[in-house]
């Protein structure tokens, strides 16, 4: 029988709304559905003050050798992403999830 997980927690500060949250506490080397687990839309944080978003999937999609590739874009320009991080390490990803939605972080990034 395979296991069910559970929605990884992250302490996000004031001003983030939860647009998709498909992140589990399932690492990626250790996850006995790793199809249903590790896909491209796994989390998207929008601060809508600050037209900041933060997007979180797995590439390629269910592909067991993938990563994790976590972007912070700012005014929906994808082309050009403020923040881009990837790693095989949920531990890393939450960190760099709470580190970048806190304000003394993207505060260089606002205009005016």
């Amino acid at each position: 029988m395979n296991k069910t997980y559970e929605i990884q927690p992250l302490r996000l500060m004031g001003r983030w709304t939860v647009e998709l949250n498909n992140f589990y506490e399932c690492e990626p080397d250790n996850c006995n559905d790793f199809g249903a687990y590790f896909v491209e839309d796994l989390l998207q944080l929008t601060n809508s003050k600050y037209n900041l978003v933060l997007d979180l999937g797995w590439y390629p999609e269910s592909n067991i050798n993938g990563t994790y590739k976590l972007f912070l874009i700012n005014d929906y320009n994808w082309e050009k992403p403020l923040e881009y991080f990837e790693s095989r390490n949920t531990k890393a990803i939450v960190d760099k999830i709470e580190y970048w939605t806190n304000y003394g972080f993207y505060q260089k990034y606002l205009k005016g």
